[in-house]
């Protein structure tokens, strides 16, 4: 693959991950690592001091450009993100990552002596960051570059400390899910509380439904105020056809179109619960998702 050297140099055996340009890393990380912050802040070129002239008679007129300087965002004390380095449309499609103007981070590709965290924590952070942002990664081998689907990652939870029977539910959810044929499929919890409704499509597969109180909440959750999510866990997830090319990289056309379908139902579902329950919306990366998104999702014909 084509590696522009100017760019990348700064971050030779180092991981890279491409976000687009002006994407907050800072609480993307927090979302795994709750400690994460900046050990030194990344200073722009515009917060920079401004350019000063030369001195002396043969640099008369000429100035000195400010220079970017990269951040770095330790995630653990040890383990730690440097960047952002810019990167345009250009470069970025030249080495097959998404076509447009991108921040660079380099983070380890080998194991980082102190740190708490694997390698391979670290790498599905990336991974998982890539996905939601609609950005890329560069392997330290430079031998291809991993740019996961952003729409492969439909399914959705909605935390709350508000418990729902499936009674109360179903006339909830049905309207979201119209077209298909609705019924439990499970009834679990102490005195009617906590449900599992299966929504069934005769080509999209099935949209679950399913209320249970979990000991075991989203590391993300941890960043938030207790009072804005709860110990309740409404999950919508997607069960396609066949289930395997949910972990393709390219899933068949098929596949995609009942994707396309049903994600919006998934957005008014949980749209629909959180007005009822209130909570937290958090996506199958493990970051917090907003209202405006939840109904901008909703809002897209399936």
């Amino acid at each position: 693959m084509t590696e522009p050297p100017a760019v990348l140099s700064a971050l030779a055996g180092l991981h890279v991950l491409a976000v687009p340009r002006g994407t907050d890393l800072a609480p993307l990380a927090r979302a795994w690592f709750p400690v994460a912050h900046w050990t030194r802040e990344p200073a722009s070129a515009e917060a920079a001091p401004a350019s000063r002239p030369m001195s002396g008679a043969r640099f008369r007129g000429i100035a000195v450009a400010p220079v970017s300087t990269a951040g770095v965002l330790s995630l653990d004390g040890a383990v730690d993100v440097v960047g952002p380095y810019p990167l345009d449309a250009t470069d970025a499609r030249a080495l097959t990552l998404p076509a447009q103007d991108s921040d660079l981070y380099g983070l380890p590709a080998t194991p980082v002596p102190g740190a708490t965290l694997a390698p391979g924590l670290v790498t599905g952070w990336a991974t998982a960051v890539a996905r939601r942002t609609g950005g890329g990664i560069v392997p330290a081998a430079r031998d291809r570059a991993v740019v996961p689907d952003p729409l492969s990652a439909v399914d959705l939870t909605l935390w709350s400390s508000v418990p729902l029977r499936a009674a109360d539910a179903l006339p909830l959810v049905r309207p979201a899910l119209s077209g298909s044929r609705l019924s439990p499929v499970e009834h679990d919890g102490a005195h009617g509380v906590g449900f599992s409704l299966a929504a069934t499509y005769e080509y999209d597969g099935t949209v679950v439904v399913s209320c249970t109180r979990s000991t075991e909440v989203p590391v993300v959750l941890s960043t938030l105020d207790w009072r804005e999510h709860g110990p309740w866990a409404y999950r919508v997830a997607w069960r396609p056809h066949d289930p395997l090319e949910l972990e393709m990289s390219h899933p068949s056309q098929l596949h995609v179109i009942a994707r396309q379908r049903v994600t919006p139902s998934i957005s008014r579902v949980v749209a629909t619960l959180w007005r009822t329950a209130g909570g937290t919306v958090v996506d199958a990366g493990g970051f917090v998702v907003s209202q405006e998104e939840i109904d901008a999702r909703a809002r897209v014909r399936g």
